[in-house]
């Protein structure tokens, strides 16, 4: 066979004044594995010739056009004299196993095969299998095991995690929690602590996997039923309304202090320990403070408090005469907002501002104020629309504020609306522009330092004009009037409201009266 290629050289040579040289491939093309939809890039290297390419056993210019479309071949000479011709093959699900082959040779001359290639399509991965949860003391720890992978990277791990939680306390409204220190994680395991995840709540967890080709396949949830820590020695159980505080060590002496808007439901000793439950009503505020002695001595004093108002935290700040409010509330809330009043000195009235919710979001709003020091209070608005009687949150002389600004704004649902004082009786009077069935004025008043507000809604079908007595004299009250639309929420800023003296002078503001002394 080589005599014969040599006489065809010569035969060759002296036809076409050439040199002839045997056709090799000097580097065939080598199996790779890329990611979906990225692009496979298959090099053969020659000394000359023409060279062709076979996807699968079959000719390149001979397959399907659509398939034709998504082989692409170029060539390039280098320094050296050498061919470089490249095939690129767009990594779609169907081609996943394609054998490559480059095939070369010169005229009259035998082919030169090379080995074949194999593209070898890493897509989105499966779920992560072995979903589990390990529940302790101080932590939960969620763990899985990695899905197949290719590991196209060439690098450990080629995987990334996102762990995605839903609070599903509230099964027909689970709330979806963001974790940004849980996204985009390599390990095979994410550890939660006690300042991240709340008692009393339930938790549904899934794992999504991601490598280059994108998202994989996320995981079936895993439930965490309220989960439990240890604080000391004490270990705190939310179950249902209710905290259990159960000893880990055996208990000599047990003292009880601070119990605040509890109602203790039993106490029992037994042989090493002792279990103390007690009901957490709605709505109220929480603090339990304890005092321990063991046989080895006394115990490290636990103090926990829990709240099951929706409003968490305000935060206050002065801003261009008024004062910029925050409201931020539990996760997984539906509270309507958060009803704001600021006390100012005794002589004058209190100021009222409704921070009304959008999508779950917490709420901001600026009340304009006069210049002094108040006390901030915050009442959840429920889901109705209608604030609670107790605060969630007081922040006792917190802001400041050195320049005036206006309040009172009426409302285009009205006509006009008045606070008014006969005697010992307040009188409220409501003229709506238009019939809205479900519309109501809502009345709020509270006595100065007193936390208990006093809600009325009074709806459009009454009678008006409404007479409200209260229980002290009136010049002790600040009132507010909202106007309020069925199962809306409050407006953001009171129509009228005032607080009576001695002498009383009537204002009257865009149609609405705001008493003043």
């Amino acid at each position: 066979m080589e005599t014969s290629f040599s006489a065809r050289c010569l035969v060759g040579a002296l036809l076409l004044t050439l040199s002839c040289v045997a056709q090799e491939i000097l580097h065939a093309p080598e199996s790779t594995t890329i990611f979906l939809n990225q692009s496979a890039v298959f090099t053969c290297e020659t000394n000359g010739g023409i060279t062709s390419w076979r996807v699968n056993g079959t000719q390149r210019e001979i397959l399907l056009p659509e398939i034709r479309s998504d082989l692409v071949v170029s060539e390039s000479t280098t320094p050296e004299g050498t061919t470089v011709h490249t095939l690129t093959i767009l990594a779609r699900a169907q081609y996943n196993g394609t054998r490559v082959q480059c095939v070369s040779g010169i005229f009259g001359g035998p082919l030169v095969e090379g080995d074949n290639a194999t593209l070898t399509i890493q897509g989105p991965l499966s779920a992560v299998a072995g979903l589990s949860v390990i529940s302790n003391a101080s932590s939960v720890t969620i763990s899985w095991s990695a899905p197949l992978s290719l590991n196209v990277t060439g690098v450990d791990p080629d995987i990334w995690y996102s762990v995605l939680i839903y609070n599903v306390t509230d099964e027909n409204y689970p709330t979806a929690i963001l974790c940004t220190d849980c996204i985009n994680i390599t390990e095979t395991h994410y550890t939660f602590t006690p300042d991240y995840l709340s008692p009393c709540h339930v938790y549904n967890f899934s794992v999504i996997p991601l490598n280059g080709a994108g998202q994989g396949e996320s995981s079936p949830n895993i439930t965490i039923g309220k989960p439990t820590f240890t604080r000391s020695h004490i270990k705190a159980v939310c179950d249902a309304a209710e905290v259990t505080y159960e000893h880990t060590e055996r208990i000599n002496v047990y003292i009880l202090h601070g119990v605040s808007d509890m109602d203790v439901k039993n106490i029992s000793l037994s042989s090493n320990r002792r279990v103390s439950t007690y009901t957490l009503s709605a709505n109220k505020n929480f603090s339990i403070f304890f005092e321990v002695f063991t046989a080895a001595g006394p115990v490290n004093v636990s103090h926990d408090t829990f709240t099951t108002y929706d409003v968490q935290s305000l935060s206050v700040e002065e801003e261009g005469g008024g004062v910029l409010v925050r409201g931020e509330f539990m996760r997984g809330s539906r509270a309507a907002g958060c009803l704001v009043v600021l006390q100012g000195p005794p002589s004058s009235p209190d100021m009222f501002r409704a921070l009304l919710r959008t999508q779950s979001q917490d709420t901001v709003s600026t009340v304009p104020v006069p210049p002094s020091t108040y006390t901030v209070y915050g009442y959840d608005l429920e889901e109705n629309g209608l604030p609670n009687t107790m605060p969630a949150v007081v922040l006792e002389n917190q802001i400041l504020v050195n320049s005036d600004a206006d309040s009172v704004k009426p409302s285009i649902y009205l006509k006009g609306a008045s606070i008014s004082r006969r005697g010992s009786t307040v009188v409220i009077d409501c003229e709506f522009s238009e019939v809205y069935p479900e519309a109501s004025c809502v009345l709020v008043y509270r006595e100065y330092g007193s936390p208990l507000l006093t809600v009325v809604d009074i709806p459009q079908l009454f009678d008006f004009p409404v007479s409200i007595t209260v229980d002290s004299s009136p010049e002790n009250y600040t009132f507010a009037l909202f106007w309020k639309n069925g199962a809306m929420s409050l407006d953001e800023e009171p129509l009228v409201y005032t607080k009576f003296s001695d002498s009383v002078v009537a204002i009257s503001i865009g149609g609405f009266i705001q008493h003043q002394s």
